[in-house]
């Protein structure tokens, strides 16, 4: 994500938000400490695990991360995928950047 989309598009206009959803607030450093090994730059949030189980429970004890979402400009879901498609995002993204 850093390179193949963050890098190359954020200036124009690209946002990439990450969420760990594994983690509590409490753990922050350690994930903290992951991103700076990872030499992430893009922002990253935490997800409470509580979320995280009610997820699961609804996919039926599948694993429904990570997912992949897509908005527009305009704040509207664009995108869902749980397959990792780099040439289909990367496609879109550049659709949605010349909108």
């Amino acid at each position: 994500m850093e390179q193949r989309f963050y890098q190359k598009y954020k200036d124009q206009g690209l946002v990439v938000v990450a969420l760990d959803a594994h983690d509590t607030v409490e753990q922050i450093a350690q994930v903290q400490q992951f991103v700076n090994n990872l030499g992430v730059t893009f922002d990253i949030g935490i997800e409470e695990t509580e979320t995280y189980t009610s997820l699961v429970q609804n996919f039926a004890g599948l694993n429904p991360f990570p997912v992949d979402v897509l908005i527009d400009k305009t704040g509207k879901i664009r995108y869902v995928t749980r397959e990792y498609d780099p040439y289909a995002m990367d496609e879109l993204i550049q659709q949605l950047l010349a909108e």
